[in-house]
């Protein structure tokens, strides 16, 4: 990654730090100094520690890393050792450019140009403070010379303060193999169901949820606070990762299935075909709530 400077935000009580160089990750987001994301650990630019990184030019899992479309068969390189599937894309692991900034709004972008992989693409973020909220847009354009599968997304983490629960509407969920593939969409079953409001220390998941329409409510009542995350309709599955034991989890809007790629003939998986010089492009929103 290339040296660059934060990209710092402010409106009224919302700060927003960005770190072009890592990734185009954000580091922290915060509420009158009240961390509504996890905030960044240790000064390395580290997407993983950061408080919330973009997905592209895919979310989740690709199995092993490849897949097949329009009868060419393609490997992917696998991005996250000693995970065995190709996940979340690369956009987080390259640098982007800042290219615009005042004091309450930036875009950055980022080019992806390897003819190593077949993913050939120029991506954007434009992140917008306004009254209680942050807007992310992120859209990706293929730039490459066949039409390829896309999706975008985001990866918030969030702090796990004791009590926290979580609420969102969801219709089902993609059940997964022994290595965290998603291979069926079920009904959402009464251990992943959070449409009412449950405690966060009640489940583990990793797991993407389809249906996704309004929001994801986090409440941490301790600390009389609370997060609404949101997603426009492009942005309408969701990724939940509540790990054993950890003092995080993640509430991930994004585009599409898990493996997407290697589920030809459905039409509930939510992918995206981009011709030469198509654009897919979703924004999620980040409101800050006050808990009586």
């Amino acid at each position: 990654m290339i040296d660059a400077p934060l990209v710092t935000l402010r409106h009224g009580n919302l700060e927003l730090v960005v770190d072009p160089a890592g990734g185009g990750a954000i580091r922290s987001f915060r509420d009158d100094g009240f961390d509504l994301l996890r905030a960044s650990r240790g000064d390395l630019r580290d997407p993983i520690a950061y408080a919330s990184f973009p997905l592209v030019p895919f979310a989740g899992r690709i199995q092993h890393g490849r897949f097949s479309f329009e009868g060419q068969d393609y490997q992917l390189p696998l991005n996250f050792l000693p995970e065995p599937h190709a996940i979340h894309g690369d956009g987080w692991m390259g640098s982007w450019t800042v290219a615009s900034q005042d004091e309450t709004s930036a875009a950055m972008v980022f080019h992806h140009e390897h003819r190593w992989v077949p993913f050939r693409y120029r991506a954007w973020q434009r992140f917008r403070l306004m009254e209680g909220t942050l807007r992310v847009e992120i859209g990706v354009r293929n730039t490459g010379e066949r039409a390829m599968p896309f999706g975008i997304g985001h990866h918030p983490y969030l702090d796990r303060h004791s009590g926290a629960t979580i609420q969102a509407e969801v219709d089902s969920v993609w059940l997964t193999d022994a290595t965290k593939v998603s291979t069926e969409r079920v009904p959402v079953p009464p251990w992943a169901d959070f449409r009412e409001e449950r405690k966060v220390e009640e489940m583990v998941l990793d797991h993407i949820f389809a249906g996704f329409t309004g929001a994801a409510t986090i409440r941490w009542p301790n600390e009389r606070r609370g997060l609404r995350i949101a997603g426009d309709p492009v942005l309408n599955h969701l990724i939940v990762y509540i790990p054993r034991g950890e003092d995080h989890f993640c509430v991930e809007p994004i585009s599409h299935a898990g493996n997407a790629v290697n589920m030809p003939g459905r039409d509930d998986t939510g992918a995206h075909i981009l011709a030469p010089g198509e654009e897919l492009a979703g924004t999620m929103t980040l409101t800050s709530l006050a808990l009586n």
